[in-house]
């Protein structure tokens, strides 16, 4: 089998749609599969890394696609429409990938010498990293390695010990790390068993005195990237640029939910009533009220993307400022597609709840991924310290 990789011919659009025709016919015929497995169908998994699916933020130098933002927002929003915890892991794994743009170039090179990479990790609790000669000896084990049993390098996070202390920055603050680990010295923990998101494998990942030489270690702050292969206008995001693929991938569950219950509501007449429920006036108000949600959301995160994007290409980094309008775009996301399955249960009446109803998924995967850190209903609080002018209390403002 080979790899899919761009070409200087190839458009955005073009690889986009290249991606969906391999990967979508697969995420439909194994639909349902990964909620009973908790991770994603080997299938699936096989036809993403075949089609170069976890390539989308890797630079061209590398082999990858480097897409524009709105592309590849898009991507994940095709595929949460179907399979949201397909659709997380597309999200992520990308998200993940992009964390290297602060990486030596010597790591990244060797990461992606196998075009078939890719990487998961988790960030919390930070693991310890202690000082050896070429590099680290890293221990610890964190949550939420979204896509596990893809990864063929593991992300860790963790904190520099010295003499059984934490090493402290300038700020007082401990100096924390990031270190890129081969899978085979870590072990997965399966502790994966939630409401939803079942298919997204978010497992844990443990590891032991691993050395990580220097060119897999990469300071978390202050962020600065001076690899020469992440010099285009997509790494200028600084790690605000994962941020949209979780509110995609919310969004993309509530549109589905939309969809499905449109279709329902065609089709269904409640017990005991003679009327069919899209001849129901209160049906028709909620409706409306869940196609205008959704509308607005994903509208702000459209327009935030080309706002930001636009201010890339002039070969500016995002600002702090900009970090603000993301934060927000991902918060109301979140929340809205919430709301508008809950607005789809409401309607959908017993239908929603039965487990051979779609619905009853797309209700569990957008609250489930309402709680998700990166766009939770905290990071409401988080942006208006910034816009205060308080002391911000989210790690990214500080990047």
């Amino acid at each position: 089998m080979t790899t899919t990789t761009t070409t200087t011919t190839t458009s955005p659009t073009e690889i986009v749609d290249g991606i969906l025709a391999h990967i979508m016919p697969v995420v439909r015929e194994h639909l349902g599969e990964g909620d009973r497995l908790r991770r994603l169908p080997d299938a699936v998994a096989e036809a993403m890394i075949e089609s170069g699916t976890f390539l989308c933020m890797t630079p061209k130098a590398l082999g990858g696609h480097e897409l524009p933002p709105a592309d590849f927002a898009r991507l994940v929003e095709e595929v949460s429409r179907v399979d949201p915890s397909a659709g997380f892991i597309v999200g992520n794994g990308n998200t993940e990938a992009y964390t290297l743009l602060v990486f030596p170039e010597e790591g990244c090179r060797e990461i992606y010498a196998d075009p078939r990479a890719v990487l998961a990790g988790g960030a919390f609790p930070p693991a310890m990293a202690v000082p050896a000669e070429g590099g680290y000896r890293v221990s610890g084990r964190a949550a939420f390695a979204s896509g596990a049993h893809l990864a063929t390098w593991v992300l860790a996070f963790g904190m520099i010990v010295e003499d059984g202390q934490p090493k402290m920055g300038p700020d007082g603050q401990p100096t924390m790390i990031m270190a890129v680990l081969p899978r085979e010295e870590c072990e997965l923990v399966d502790t994966w068993n939630t409401l939803g998101l079942r298919g997204s494998g978010s497992h844990d990942f443990a590891y032991t005195d691993v050395f990580v030489p220097e060119r897999r270690i990469a300071l978390l702050a202050p962020l600065v990237n001076t690899n020469p292969l992440y010099d285009g206008a997509l790494f200028r995001a600084r790690l605000w640029a994962g941020h949209p693929a979780f509110a995609m991938t919310a969004l993309g569950s509530a549109r589905a939910a939309i969809d499905a219950t449109f279709d329902l509501v065609q089709r269904k007449t409640p017990n005991f009533m003679t009327q069919p429920l899209a001849d129901s006036p209160s049906v028709q108000r909620l409706l409306g009220k869940a196609e205008a949600k959704w509308r607005a959301a994903r509208g702000l995160v459209y327009d935030t993307l080309d706002k930001l994007w636009q201010h890339q290409l002039r070969g500016e980094f995002v600002t702090f400022e900009h970090g603000i309008d993301t934060q927000l775009a991902c918060c109301f996301a979140l929340e809205t597609a919430r709301e508008v399955t809950e607005l789809c249960h409401e309607v959908a009446g017993s239908t929603g709840f039965k487990e051979d109803s779609p619905l009853e998924g797309y209700f569990r995967d957008a609250h489930t991924l309402s709680q998700h850190a990166f766009a939770s209903q905290t990071r409401y609080e988080s942006a208006a310290k910034a816009m205060l002018g308080k002391p911000v209390d989210w790690l990214f403002f500080q990047l």
